[in-house]
């Protein structure tokens, strides 16, 4: 296209039709006019004024000071390079960017003694990587706090000359001791829950062990953490679980609910040292909760949309690796956790992919049922005793497993530690105590446990 500019300082028609002033400019700036072979003169371009009334163009009326005679030219090839150039931009602009289609949780138990100092370093530590593996929730395992004897976390903020470990709570002075009961839980409340929420990560409980160390009793643990334990999500999962025959109560300490075609299952096996207690029939996992878990697995085996079961619970299945300090140490809670696996083995049958995450030991393990008993190849399964409770191994490690879960509802595992330099950093002699000294003795013999040999399990 060829464009001849009048003398009459006009500009011409046929190019009327360029748009705003910007535009203009932008042409103008882009394309540097030829020199006219005959007069070899340059104008100077001066808009004055461009009007618009009532969103349609007036005839444009450029005014331009006479400088000197020239042909501008804009050859069709560069007219056609510039507008596949902006368009080019204005596609990387409007495309989306790519998706990673996994999701991510983490997950881990047992955080007395330092829990108070560990499991803010663990909640800040998801949050740095939320670039990398954006978390949707934190789940805990239980033990929240020790109750037989003092946090050496609580004991040392109080006191910064305390001595730990410990003596046994009920040697303390009874003062020290009340103190104590009417803290611990709002403790772990205050230093351990809202560390994640204030970070914008949800936080699922579940109980343990140590919440039933008397005089703590599972109503108080109910009455304690009811905001925890009926979140939307669960009395939501509830409410729809109901109307297909499936009872639950709100509040109850085992629990599910569906995310992303993954069921995610906590089961309540916090009573397992409760055997010699007449009013105690069953031991582990109650029949209640069993026929609860098995109409919930029976849902999903026929819901395709479920691809995945993930199980959570306190003290892991019996004939794990971990069998002297899990649910083999007396034959009502071996027969009930025993109940449990087979029941989840028919579940993995059946085309679902099925794993069991558990704590109680305090330390980090997987393969925990690969063991002889279950033919070398059993359910797959994780112990991540690790978020502050004291060590069972000579090195002591803090943190948590990150849970890679795939569209196809594979996951993959991977423990990120935390360390004693990990933000936020605690108080000098807390932080030497907890990762120095923070480990148990080892015991002068393994806990006593069962063996399918000493228990006559009925099948269901």
């Amino acid at each position: 296209m060829r464009v001849r500019l009048s003398t009459a300082g006009t500009l011409p028609s046929p190019i009327s039709h360029i748009g705003t002033k910007a535009n203009w400019s932008f042409i103008r700036g882009l394309y540097s006019p030829p020199f006219d072979r005959g007069d070899r003169h340059l104008y100077d371009f001066r808009p004055q004024r461009y009007l618009i009334r009532n969103s349609k163009r007036e005839p444009l009326t450029q005014r331009f000071q006479w400088s000197r005679p020239v042909n501008f030219a804009i050859p069709k090839k560069t007219i056609l390079l510039a507008a596949l150039l902006v368009l080019t931009v204005a596609v990387g602009w409007s495309r989306p960017a790519p998706k990673n289609t996994n999701w991510y949780f983490a997950v881990s138990g047992d955080s007395r003694d330092c829990g108070d100092l560990i499991m803010p370093k663990i909640a800040q530590a998801i949050a740095d990587n939320r670039e990398n593996a954006p978390v949707d929730f934190y789940w805990h395992l239980g033990d929240l706090r020790a109750i037989f004897r003092l946090d050496c976390d609580m004991a040392m903020t109080k006191d910064p000359s305390f001595k730990c470990p410990p003596k046994f709570l009920r040697d303390e002075d009874p003062t020290v001791r009340s103190e104590y009961l009417s803290a611990a839980w709002s403790d772990f409340i205050n230093h351990q829950i809202k560390p994640f929420e204030t970070r914008g990560l949800p936080f699922y409980l579940g109980i343990g062990n140590h919440e039933l160390i008397p005089p703590k009793t599972h109503d108080e643990f109910r009455q304690q953490f009811k905001e925890w334990l009926t979140k939307p999500t669960l009395q939501q999962q509830r409410k729809s679980d109901r109307k297909k025959g499936i009872a639950s109560n709100d509040g109850d300490t085992y629990f599910h609910f569906l995310w992303k075609g993954v069921d995610i299952i906590y089961m309540d096996n916090a009573n397992i040292y409760a055997d010699q207690d007449p009013a105690n029939q069953d031991p582990g996992f109650s029949e209640r909760e069993l026929a609860w878990l098995d109409l919930i697995l029976k849902r999903d085996e026929a819901d395709s949309q479920v691809k995945t079961i993930i199980v959570g619970m306190h003290a892991a299945l019996p004939e794990s690796v971990a069998r002297d300090h899990a649910m083999d140490r007396n034959c009502a809670s071996f027969c009930n956790g025993k109940r449990a696996y087979d029941r989840l083995r028919v579940t993995q049958s059946k085309g679902k992919k099925v794993y069991v995450l558990a704590s109680h030991s305090h330390y980090f393990e997987e393969y925990i049922y690969d063991t002889p008993e279950n033919g070398g190849h059993g359910l797959q399964g994780w112990i991540i005793g690790t978020a502050g409770a004291e060590q069972y191994r000579p090195e002591i490690k803090y943190g948590y497993l990150l849970v890679e879960v795939t569209p196809e509802g594979t996951i993959h595992c991977s423990f990120q530690r935390v360390y004693s330099d990990s933000v936020p950093v605690g108080s000098e002699g807390l932080t030497k105590y907890c990762f120095e000294q923070n480990k148990r003795p080892a015991p002068a013999r393994p806990e006593a446990y069962k063996t399918r040999a000493d228990c006559a399990c009925t099948t269901h």
